[in-house]
């Protein structure tokens, strides 16, 4: 059971600090084309979480 907290905290961890990121006053003075590519991005984010728990689920399959 523990292994299943450690991931699962690592990845809801990874989530809110890439949204952080995201929104953070710095990332909009540093790169001002994030504002306008907004869809692009979170489509591509919510792709690459989607394909991590995938992932995730068929290594529980094969390892349990």
């Amino acid at each position: 059971m523990l292994p299943y907290v450690i991931v699962i905290s690592i990845v809801l961890i990874g989530g809110i600090a890439t949204v952080m990121v995201g929104l953070s006053q710095e990332n909009k003075k540093s790169n001002p084309k994030y504002e306008r590519k907004t869809k692009a991005n979170i489509v591509r984010l919510v792709i690459m979480y989607t394909l991590a728990l995938f992932v995730f689920g068929a290594i529980w399959i094969v390892y349990n």
